[in-house]
């Protein structure tokens, strides 16, 4: 009887196995593997890098250069540096580089200078997401846009 049922264990343990496997090899995630939903908001909390230095500083001086009549960021228009992301490409995303540092790098100058990014272009789909980040590449603000 012991045999019989040590039998049915690695049986039961080598289903469970293949089972497993056949899931991870068909590409298939596991029920406790979880996955964002298409609709969950992912925040990157460090800048990522700029594949084009030249275009992302040209894109903040178009940025600048629209919002210079915009009194709410006017004291931080010096600290903006880089605009970047595929924004304009349907992506939907769009990082700020700032020089904003010490007692400037607040989560509410990030939302100013987000908010004005959101004033100044529009996402196609209408939810696209702006995050802008201190000179210290750390994420101050994340917003839609």
């Amino acid at each position: 009887m012991e045999a019989y049922m040590r039998k049915k264990a690695i049986t039961a343990l080598f289903l469970v196995v293949a089972a497993v496997g056949a899931v991870v090899m068909t590409g298939c995630d596991a029920p406790w593997v979880h996955k964002p939903a298409p609709n969950d908001v992912i925040t990157v909390s460090t800048l990522p890098p700029d594949d084009d230095p030249a275009v992302s500083k040209k894109a903040a001086r178009s940025f600048l250069l629209a919002r210079a009549d915009d009194g709410t960021i006017y004291p931080l228009a010096d600290a903006i540096e880089r605009v970047f992301g595929d924004w304009e490409k349907g992506s939907d995303r769009a990082f700020i580089a700032t020089s904003l540092y010490g007692a400037r790098a607040t989560p509410e100058n990030g939302k100013l200078i987000a908010i004005a990014f959101a004033n100044w272009t529009n996402s196609e789909t209408g939810r696209g997401r702006v995050s802008v980040f201190g000179e210290d590449g750390k994420l101050l603000y994340a917003g839609d846009f």
